[in-house]
């Protein structure tokens, strides 16, 4: 894990706001939603601002959670404290999960084209696809687990029904709540510690304006 708090932007738990412009891969958590962007804007006088930010999480529809990936422009003033972290991915820790990942057209792998649920833990909602994908490859898979948020290349559901991530950016909070970044390039994660799993849809990886 890295160790150093530079590549926080804000963080509401240990009460760390830096002001300014950034630019690069930021990863925002807001309760049960992620949000991947390129750009945030952080200042005193006009708040929190990120601009087309791809959005994912769940919307409820009738008796169901269905999964959403959407561009939005979102902006909150500091007062609301609607973010839970912001964090600036390394120029490093992109790069090794850049090189981790398979062509889009290797040929055993499913590329989905509507975002779905794979998993669910809910006790009224809940969704268990683990067994049927067991053995496939899927691509795109976005896991918020206990503590944490797993953006991987791949996973492929072992023969256990757990899923195992393949080239992952990983970030977390330890057991002080400090906030780390890592790359992985295979994690295995026990089921009853995941809180959901997203496969993002091909057509939804291309931010709409």
């Amino acid at each position: 894990m890295k160790k150093s708090t530079d590549f926080i932007l804000f963080d509401s738990l240990k009460d760390i706001l830096i002001y300014g412009e950034f630019t690069g891969s930021i990863i925002s958590k807001c309760q049960e939603e992620v949000i991947f962007s390129d750009n945030i804007k952080i200042s005193e006088s006009e708040g929190i601002i990120i601009s087309e930010g791809l959005v994912i999480g769940f919307e409820h529809v009738g008796n169901n959670l269905i999964p959403y990936s959407k561009s939005s422009d979102l902006e909150w003033n500091l007062k609301e404290f609607p973010l839970e972290y912001s964090v600036l991915i390394p120029e490093t820790t992109m790069e090794q999960y850049d090189q981790g990942q398979f062509t889009n057209n290797f040929p055993f792998t499913i590329n989905l084209l509507h975002t779905a649920s794979l998993y669910i833990n809910d006790n009224k909602f809940g969704v268990n696809h683990l067994d049927f994908f067991k053995g496939e490859i899927l691509k795109n898979p976005i896991s918020m687990i206990r503590n944490g948020i797993i953006v991987a290349d791949r996973v492929v559901i072992d023969h256990n029904g757990d899923p195992v991530f393949y080239d992952c950016l990983i970030v977390g909070r330890d057991e002080n709540d400090e906030l780390n970044i890592s790359y992985e390039p295979i994690i295995n994660v026990d089921d009853k510690v995941v809180e959901y799993i997203i496969i993002l849809g091909i057509e939804e990886l291309k931010i709409k304006k």
